[in-house]
């Protein structure tokens, strides 16, 4: 009986892991329709509500809503945003962009102890050109490499985004029985299964409430701004200064403040000056304020651990690790609890008896 047990055991193994290593091309687009599907529940059961109880038609419903709401206006910016940097491409292809006079300029309006900084960081004024033109080189060889891998993949993208949507509307119409029968079917105790599944949807509920919000309130504010500053693709740096939001302890500054660096270098005074007081004052801000009140408190993380584990997960699994890294690091901190308190209680029936 335990020889077929443990047979019976690795053949379970083997199946899931052949099934998780078939699926994992979509493991991205799983994730977004689970997402979804966490984020629209409530919707889709008021929809029910008011339609009598009709399931499907309300899955449906919500089903448009966020492709009106998320697909639509996400495809739009991403078409929006790769037009404007291929034409700052081909803009600073064709004019080039007189990083000699900027240095020298960086070099001649710091202060001596500054210039002292720049040395130690940059080296001469030679280097420090050669060092930007490198990284210049880079980033607008980064750039042609995505718009090209962004045209080649574009039917992979539809599929994916066909698999999400399919995935979604069955999530909204069938999840509440599929996780009962995975409650039933999992061997763990029902009471550790139910904490962990509540912590599994309260985190997502948090990152994506927060990490969104304040991503798409910098991102906007920003590229207002340089909107109204007259600086060109604005909705380019806005979405850069929404993604590097994303990133705790990194923030849109990374983005702002070289551009209003380069504003005050190259004679802009006014426009760099505002650019910093409304980087400082209103775009920083809106990170300080609504990032605590959105996702450290309602996912009860600490700070340390919410970026470390959001770095970790892009590092891993790229976009979709905004996501995965704090799940996995709230997991952890709710089965380590879990183990804990499990162990005190042990101890103290061990005492008692």
């Amino acid at each position: 009986m335990r020889l077929h047990t443990l047979v019976f055991g690795l053949v379970v193994v083997a199946v899931s892991a052949a099934f998780l290593w078939v699926v994992s091309p979509y493991a991205g687009a799983i994730l977004w329709s689970v997402v979804f599907a966490i984020m629209f529940i409530g919707m889709k059961d008021r929809l029910a509500a008011r339609l009598g109880g009709r399931n499907s038609m309300a899955s449906l419903l919500t089903l448009l809503v966020i492709v009106a709401l998320v697909i639509v206006p996400s495809i739009l910016l991403a078409s929006l945003v790769l037009n404007e940097a291929v034409q700052a491409y081909q803009n600073v292809s064709a004019r080039g962009v007189d990083l000699n006079g900027f240095v020298g300029k960086l070099f001649a309006a710091a202060p001596d102890w500054a210039q002292s900084l720049l040395r130690s960081v940059l080296g001469s004024q030679s280097e420090a050109l050669e060092k930007m033109s490198r990284v210049l080189t880079d980033i607008l060889s980064s750039l042609s490499t995505i718009a090209l891998s962004l045209g080649q993949s574009a039917a992979a993208l539809v599929i994916a985004f066909g698999v999400a949507l399919y995935l979604t509307y069955f999530l909204l119409r069938d999840g509440r029985s599929l996780a009962e029968k995975i409650a039933t079917t999992v061997p763990l105790d029902r009471e550790f299964y139910d904490a962990l599944s509540k912590r599994f949807v309260q985190v997502i509920r948090a990152m994506i409430k927060g990490s969104l919000v304040v991503a798409a309130a910098q991102g906007l504010i920003g590229g207002v701004i340089f909107a109204l500053l007259g600086i060109p693709g604005a909705a380019l740096w806005g979405t850069l200064m929404g993604a590097m939001s994303l990133i705790p302890a990194v923030g849109t500054g990374i983005v702002w403040i070289p551009v209003a660096l380069y504003l005050l270098l190259t004679g802009s005074i006014t426009q760099g000056l505002i650019l910093i007081a409304a980087g400082a004052l209103i775009i920083s801000s809106v990170d300080n304020i609504l990032r605590p009140i959105l996702v450290g408190r309602e996912t009860q993380m600490p700070d340390p651990l919410v970026l470390i584990s959001t770095l970790g997960g892009i590092g891993v699994a790229g976009f979709n690790g905004l996501i995965i890294g704090p799940v996995i690091a709230a997991m952890f901190i709710t089965v380590w609890s879990i183990a804990g308190k499990a162990a005190a209680d042990q101890v103290r029936e061990d005492e008692s008896s």
